[in-house]
């Protein structure tokens, strides 16, 4: 029996403790920011806007920027101190994140220049380009070299007051979404839990980064790394997941014929190969002869094993496993850059238009 003097320990008070923890969240003071461009949300509105700010002459018109979308250059600590100093406190319904990954890389932004007088990528172009690393700001530093001196600690250092700060912009009813890498994304949940609290985490989504065609043929020590993790949180029990206002659909898809286990008469040889050792083809050979005749089962071009062929579908219901859209777009030549579509998912998910 414990003794009458004894204090009961705090519900759910866990922690992660790391040396140079910050033992109190940051006040916000009176900073001002930057306000690199004001956004227009389409070319439609621009019309609307006062003459004067429409040809550039920001000086004779003043604009309520609080009422227009913004777009702020700089580090997010310093920009969401100017936030709550101005009154955004509890006023912000949803937040994605994107914080470094605490990879070890250097993102910094590389350009290739190509002197003027070569008009076209002719041979003389290509010769005389110039490729090199754009030097970063202060501020890019932090955003783009993932590197830490002090390691995993001097990460969770920038990361756990800039999620203080963030959790007292939600409003009651909003929420946050983190994009976080496998590396790291075990210490971000543990620091969550205690900023949000653990009865307010919802999900852990995963995000497929790029399909793995490639079948390892050497002993390696880990399997492809080929997913995200996005951590999604509430402010409250008052947020709620928005219905879907379209229909998701799921490309067509290549997906490896062999299947776990062995099964008695799913061995046998096709494209020249048979299952490994105790897995089996996932149909009896005479399926398999019709899907091969029709299309729908073949060797894959790279490695030549078979694949067969999933077929576009559309779905009303999301779950936590998202693998028909890509966490990148690809597009920009820089490695890390989201998928519109992910973000237009999260953002057709979890905010209401208009509100």
């Amino acid at each position: 029996m414990p003794n009458n003097n004894t204090k009961l320990r705090k519900k759910d008070s866990a922690r992660l403790v790391w040396d140079t923890k910050p033992r109190r969240a940051p006040n916000p003071k009176d900073i001002e920011f930057q306000t690199a461009e004001v956004v227009i949300p389409n070319a439609k509105t621009a019309g609307e806007l006062p003459l004067s700010f429409r040809d550039g002459l920001l000086g004779e018109t003043e604009l309520d920027k609080q009422k227009m979308n913004r777009l702020i250059w700089g580090d997010c600590l310093l920009a969401m101190q100017a936030l709550l100093n101005q009154g955004y406190e509890g006023k912000i319904n949803l937040i994605y994140i994107d914080p470094p990954f605490d990879s070890k890389a250097d993102y910094s932004h590389r350009m290739t220049i190509t002197p003027s007088h070569c008009e076209e990528r002719s041979d003389e172009a290509i010769s005389s380009s110039v490729e090199f690393t754009k030097e970063p700001s202060v501020i890019e530093r932090l955003a783009y070299k993932d590197t830490w001196t002090g390691g995993t600690d001097s990460y969770l250092d920038m990361l756990y007051p800039r999620l203080q700060l963030m959790k007292r912009l939600l409003a009651e009813d909003g929420a946050i979404y983190m994009h976080i890498g496998w590396y790291v994304s075990h210490y971000v949940k543990v620091i969550a839990d205690e900023v949000f609290a653990k009865d307010n985490f919802r999900n852990e989504i995963i995000v497929r980064r790029i399909k793995k065609n490639i079948r390892e043929r050497e002993k390696v020590k880990s399997l492809n790394f080929a997913h995200d993790v996005i951590l999604f949180y509430a402010k409250s029990e008052k947020h709620l997941i928005l219905p879907p206002t379209k229909q998701f659909i799921r490309e067509e898809r290549w997906h490896s014929f062999e299947a776990a286990g062995f099964r008695t008469g799913m061995d046998y040889e096709l494209f020249g190969l048979k299952p490994s050792p105790d897995n089996h083809w996932r149909w009896t050979k005479e399926k398999a002869d019709e899907a091969i005749r029709t299309g729908k089962l073949r060797p894959n071009p790279q490695t030549g094993t078979p694949e067969y062929l999933v077929p576009a579908s559309t779905e009303d219901l999301r779950d936590t496993i998202w693998e028909d859209i890509t966490a990148y777009s690809f597009k920009t030549g820089y490695d890390t850059e989201k998928s519109e579509k992910l973000l237009e998912l999260i953002i057709d998910s979890s905010s209401e238009k208009n509100s």
